[in-house]
């Protein structure tokens, strides 16, 4: 009978060793959450990946800038009084790198010191203007475009006898009469968004035949 007894102790106590083991496990499995297979194997699962969410590209519509104003002073000519308005790109601000003295006669002569040194677009490199005074107000337009080298046009591009080259109101009504003072000038390329520098000429007045 003690034999018996020593036994059934020994066997208890081993028991409750396993007993304990097996809780200690489970609660250890409790807090690692969900156990898998490939990870009872011995085996990593794969880490799942989100997809980063797309943001659309947006557009923002270019905008046509409106004619601005700009008040004239002491590096125009003094004949340019009060403010200008510009019905292409202001270039008043543009640095004034090139020297020009314009003349009309047989044709618009306008030889500017930048005209094989200003990069050409598609063969175009500046635009000449106009700086003319209308019922009291300076407006001033591009009326056409010069290739890389070229510094004259005929005069009809201004008369009308080649059809209105402005075409911005109210300039594209104007016809320069015999004996009106008005204003020429060279820039890069200004007459639409493309550019190759912004760079002009000084301003040179001159009188129609």
């Amino acid at each position: 009978m003690a034999n018996i007894g020593a036994w059934m102790k020994a066997g208890g106590a081993a028991l409750a060793v396993v007993w304990l083991a097996v809780g200690c496990e489970t609660s250890s499995m409790d807090n690692e959450g969900t156990v898998t297979l490939a990870q009872l194997q011995g085996q990593s699962a794969p880490a799942t990946e989100t997809p980063a969410a797309e943001t659309p590209a947006t557009e923002t519509p270019a905008t046509e800038t409106p004619a601005t104003e700009t008040p004239t002073d002491g590096g125009w000519p003094a004949e340019i009084t009060g403010p200008i308005k510009w019905l292409h790109t202001d270039v008043s601000s543009w640095p004034v790198t090139a020297s020009l003295s314009a003349s009309v006669g047989g044709s618009i002569n306008m030889p500017y010191t930048k005209a094989r040194v200003w990069p050409a677009v598609g063969g175009l490199n500046a635009n000449p203007w106009v700086i003319v005074n209308m019922n009291g107000q300076w407006y001033a337009a591009t009326f056409e475009w010069f290739r890389f080298g070229q510094t004259s046009k005929p005069k009809g591009v201004l008369d009308g006898s080649m059809g209105d080259h402005i075409k911005v109101s109210p300039l594209n009504k104007w016809r320069p009469r015999s004996g009106e003072r008005f204003g020429l000038m060279v820039s890069g390329l200004a007459r639409t968004s493309t550019r190759n520098v912004k760079e002009r000429s000084n301003v040179s007045m001159v009188t129609w035949p």
